[in-house]
């Protein structure tokens, strides 16, 4: 149900630039302390193109996005950046240190351009998605016309086709092999034998995608082709912007880590934490904690129930909530417990002042939610644990929706590897 071909890529010529110096993470985990980090690190970081810096001076025609594609064009003209000789597919493998174990992990994929189609059988999301956010990247790509940075999806492999395809590229010389400023190493290795590719076509057509993490960008990728359609009517439907760039990742591989995203609570009128846990108390097992290290150490217990974390100023606790059978994969998440008994019953926080974050804020730090409430910068922390991959897939297959930002699979991919080309005169070779 899903196409997946080779493209022609735009790469960082390795003769160029430091490759180690240039990738930087997605653009929604790059805080102001990070933007500031890459932009020194190299005059040539990606971050310029996917979270360049916003200027007072800025006016319609001279912004964040006019200016990443004026990089873009420029980094192309110098050579900084060049078009692959040909199609073809990438494996790309992510070694990484998980943040709450310590334990090293790798996890392999397949970086290649996948067909667009709606969300439904083919592609499935398991989140909602902000419409700021989209209206952003839809701004973004627009002015550089490419595929800054993949999507991130999972696929369905049964008979574990793609491991032997993989095994034999990974025993040839990678494109690149690199240890980022973070210290994750990015290995890469062209796939680009017909035979490999045509295999590997057959394993995509037969799976469903699952979106792990991108779903903004895979909107935004379909808002742009619908706009290149009507702008371009007479672009045949191997045109590349009917494509997206993705990362294909094996939904049993096992450096697949999830880490919970926790909420924060600031400026909202009469918040009163203490009366918060007596009215939960009435119904649910809340327990004080007597510190940051006793709260942290129960969110990691396994609990039959589901358990949130309560940090204010005065009080750090845990709610227990009675876990109750159900067909709804969405209610077995603690997180969807946090949202309906605490934020919407409690707070009176629903979708849409979540969606303008006018109260809640995210975070993927514990210790940072932690640290602004004990500053007083913020109200509450309400911490969760992360959903598994299974709970993931599960929700996509009912066709549901988490509430957003409720999974953080770790780390991202990282921007920078390859970039795909959208431009309406651009083909994508048929597998």
């Amino acid at each position: 149900m899903a196409t997946v071909r080779p493209f022609q890529g735009i790469r960082y010529d390795p003769q160029r630039v430091d490759l180690a110096r240039v990738v930087a993470p997605p653009y929604d985990v790059i805080s102001p302390r990070d933007q500031l980090r890459y932009y020194q690190q190299d005059p040539h970081n990606v971050v310029r193109l996917i979270a360049g810096e916003v200027r007072l001076s800025d006016t319609p025609d001279d912004n964040k996005y006019t200016r990443a594609a004026g990089f873009f064009s420029e980094w192309l003209r110098e050579g900084v950046l060049r078009r692959e000789p040909s199609p073809c597919l990438y494996l790309y493998r992510h070694q990484f240190v998980d943040p709450t174990t310590g334990l090293t992990h790798s996890r392999r994929g397949i970086l290649g351009v996948v067909e667009l189609q709606p969300f439904g059988d083919g592609v499935l999301p398991h989140e909602r998605t902000h419409a700021r956010a989209k209206a952003d990247r839809l701004s973004l790509t627009r002015a550089v016309v490419a595929n800054l940075s993949p999507v991130f999806a999972l696929y369905e492999d049964p008979g574990s086709a793609v491991g032997s395809i993989v095994v034999a590229a990974m025993a040839r010389t990678p494109e690149l092999s690199i240890i980022g400023a973070d210290g994750d190493q990015h290995t890469v290795w062209s796939l680009s034998g017909a035979q490999s590719v045509r295999d590997l076509a057959v394993v995509f057509r037969g799976s469903r995608l699952y979106i792990a993490d991108g779903h903004h960008r895979y909107e935004t990728a379909l808002n742009f082709r619908d706009r290149q359609r009507h702008e371009h009517p007479e672009a045949p439907p191997d045109a590349a912007f009917n494509y997206v760039l993705m990362l294909l990742v094996d939904l049993k591989d096992p450096g697949l880590v999830i880490l919970p995203t926790h909420r924060v609570l600031h400026d909202l009128e009469g918040f009163d934490a203490s009366a918060l846990l007596r009215r939960l108390d009435t119904r649910h097992d809340v327990r004080p904690r007597a510190d940051r290290a006793a709260l942290l150490a129960a969110m990691q217990e396994p609990t039959p129930d589901h358990r949130i974390g309560i940090a204010s100023a005065l009080t750090l606790a845990t709610v227990d909530v009675e876990r109750v059978a159900s067909a709804d994969p969405v209610s077995r998440l603690d997180v969807a417990v946090l949202h309906g008994e605490i934020l919407e019953r409690e707070l009176g926080l629903e979708d849409l002042l979540l969606e303008q974050e006018r109260f809640i804020s995210y975070t993927r730090d514990v210790d940072s939610a932690l640290d602004r409430v004990a500053a007083g910068e913020a109200q509450a922390a309400f911490l969760v644990r992360p959903p598994a991959v299974s709970d993931v897939v599960a929700v996509a297959r009912a066709g549901q929706v988490m509430p957003q930002k409720s999974t953080y699979f770790y780390p991202k991919p990282a921007s920078g590897i390859v970039f795909n080309p959208l431009d309406p005169a651009i083909r994508i070779a048929p597998t």
